[in-house]
């Protein structure tokens, strides 16, 4: 059967229309994949940021002055570190910078906190793998070890869809904690946070 050139015509104007109505459909479906890849992407950026933050205040904190640093001289590490957090924002950042010890006490090793920044941000002894600090690492399991652990925690802020992010990850969103343990670089004595006293020794 022959199709008329009307109807050709007719043919073609219809398919014009499916295609729209095809692309209407579609439409809604790439703009989620692009702003969910594009928050994908920013939040793999953010918490490789925050590790590398948390390692750079932990190497700093690990060789600071005279190992007797002033408020100052912790805040200035703190700032100075956060231009590698750029271009997220810091002001949902938090930060505890811990000077560590280990002792062995009738031939059992223990390790926990001798001081922190901020001043008490965890209290003085506590032991390690208590209230969230992590076991001593394998690096420092030795009488008399010294050594920094950074805490870094942040909250990502997301562009778009933040309601979203609390319904999956609940009330605070999406949050990146890091832990970094780093070795005192001192040429004697050992590290010992503002307000704080050097590490029991038994």
């Amino acid at each position: 059967m022959v199709l008329s050139a009307q109807r050709l015509a007719r043919f073609r104007r219809d398919a014009g229309g499916v295609a729209a109505i095809e692309f209407a459909m579609i439409l809604p479906l790439l703009i989620t994949l692009y702003f969910g890849l594009t928050e994908l992407v920013r939040a793999i950026d953010t918490g490789r940021k925050t590790t590398l933050y948390a390692r750079t205040i932990a190497d700093l904190s690990g060789r600071a002055t005279n190992g007797s640093p002033t408020t100052t001289d912790m805040a200035a590490i703190v700032n100075a570190a956060g231009s590698i957090m750029r271009p997220y924002p810091t002001s949902n950042l938090q930060v505890a910078i811990h000077a560590m010890g280990v002792e062995s006490i009738s031939g059992s090793l223990y390790g926990g906190i001798c001081s922190s920044y901020p001043q008490n941000a965890r209290p003085v002894l506590t032991l390690n793998g208590n209230s969230g600090l992590p076991a001593t690492p394998a690096t420092f399991q030795y009488d008399g070890a010294r050594y920094v652990l950074a805490e870094v925690t942040v909250s990502y802020a997301p562009i778009i869809g933040s309601k979203l992010y609390q319904t999956i990850f609940g009330a605070r969103g999406l949050v990146f904690s890091r832990q970094i343990s780093w070795a005192q670089r001192l040429d004697k004595g050992e590290v010992v946070m503002p307000g704080g006293s050097k590490c029991p020794t038994y």
